[in-house]
């Protein structure tokens, strides 16, 4: 497959306090931490099924056992996401020593616009401060889903930085 590159903008996020915790609950929908030892073919039929809209192509060019090393870190959280048993996304959250950060979050294209993904952020928010951090981050780019940085903000994210990178693309 041939890839190009462009310049994206990048902008990252932060949160520095839990919001107020909802009780709703959704029973068709279950969210489910990956057990480890993550199998990478499976974790990269994951990615692409939530990414490839999205030109989510990294973790397809790195190296295997990198990416074996990372997704099955002791500080690495992977969390599924099912609606009415079948796969809708996942997110990827990085524990670090002052933060977690939100490296992966998406659904797959039948599930997008259907009011699940606000649902499915608040508990991976959720998921992330029982990490126990002092403050959650993210970054989204403008290759991202159109509302995605609105999305996060009304999460309460607040964008504190933004840079150009080179991203290669489809």
């Amino acid at each position: 497959m041939n890839y190009k590159t462009i310049e994206s903008v990048i902008t990252f996020l932060r949160m520095d306090n839990p919001p107020v915790k909802r009780e709703d609950s959704q029973e068709h929908i279950i969210i489910k931490e990956f057990a480890k030892p993550i199998d990478i073919a499976e974790y990269l039929r994951m990615y692409r099924d939530v990414g490839a809209e999205l030109n989510w192509l990294d973790r397809f060019f790195m190296d295997t056992s990198e990416l074996n090393s990372k997704i099955n870190h002791p500080n690495t959280h992977i969390h599924t996401f099912s609606i009415n048993k079948k796969f809708a996304g996942y997110c990827e959250l990085i524990k670090e020593s002052q933060y977690v950060e939100i490296l992966y979050f998406g659904l797959t294209e039948p599930f997008i616009g259907k009011g699940f993904g606000k649902y499915l952020l608040n508990k991976t928010i959720e998921l992330a401060w029982n990490l126990n951090p002092e403050w959650i981050q993210l970054n989204t780019c403008d290759l991202d889903h159109p509302n995605a940085l609105s999305t996060y903000k009304k999460a309460g994210f607040k964008a504190y930085k933004t840079k150009i990178e080179e991203k290669r693309i489809k």
